[in-house]
């Protein structure tokens, strides 16, 4: 009499692929995972202080979680890194803040410039400063957030008093400008000329090129539109030597 042979099933290899049943069932006991989404900002605090040491970590430290605390973007002149001229960015940043944040302190002139911009459009400021020897008389009379690196907690306490004052000024922003600031001036510059105009979007349009990192080429069309210049440039800086010959032999 023969013995049957017993067949026994191979078990399957190790990181086989599992049956759909099995796999049904992973994915319905599996959680989903969702990124949470990214709290929008209010506006933006552009502040005013020096850019060097001990003040770059005192920005970061104290002046970044105070703005954040009321829910506000923190921005600074080297925010932004870019070809354009670091002015104009400044005085955009400054058009577009919701309040304006200033530390007077050691008298720096580029503070005291930005400041007076500020000013000048009737921007909601909020005044810092280590001293008030640092104050100029002009500002005095105006409210002046005073702190006293000689004391243990001076951070924590400037960062609450920051965080306390810029609140109140978003609450109630036209009791943080004074009076004198509120009156609307017209504006008492030049009117640009045409070529001026048209070197202005010709610089726009190098700086553009510059930060995409690519080539421009415009072929000229056969029958161009009149007074439409047309400019076939490898090099961005070629196209704003071109740009400019062009506009002034016209």
């Amino acid at each position: 009499m023969t013995k049957k042979k017993t067949v026994r099933k191979k078990a399957s290899p190790k990181g086989s692929r599992p049956s759909r049943a099995a796999a049904r069932k992973k994915a319905a006991t599996k959680k989903i995972t969702r990124k949470k989404p990214t709290k929008r900002r209010d506006g933006t605090c552009f502040t005013l202080m020096p850019f060097r040491d001990p003040y770059d970590g005192y920005y970061h430290a104290i002046f970044e979680p105070a703005v954040r605390a009321v829910n506000l973007e923190p921005l600074r002149g080297d925010s932004l890194f870019r070809s354009s001229p670091i002015m104009a960015d400044i005085w955009r940043m400054i058009q577009a803040a919701k309040v304006i944040l200033a530390d007077l302190t050691t008298k720096n002139p580029n503070v005291f410039y930005e400041l007076g911009l500020a000013h000048a459009i009737g921007k909601p400021v909020v005044l810092v400063s280590e001293t008030m020897e640092d104050v100029p008389f002009d500002l005095q009379p105006l409210r002046v957030i005073v702190y006293d690196k000689d004391k243990p907690d001076w951070g924590k306490k400037l960062q609450q008093a920051i965080t306390s004052s810029l609140r109140e000024t978003v609450d109630d922003p036209g009791e943080a400008v004074p009076s004198m600031y509120r009156k609307k001036v017209k504006s008492q510059a030049p009117v640009a000329s045409g070529v001026d105009l048209r070197l202005d979007r010709l610089e726009k349009a190098v700086r553009t090129l510059s930060q995409a990192g690519g080539s421009y080429v415009k072929q000229p069309s056969t029958q161009p539109s009149k007074g439409r210049l047309f400019i076939a440039a490898e090099d961005p800086r070629d196209l704003f030597r071109q740009g400019v010959a062009a506009l002034t032999n016209r």
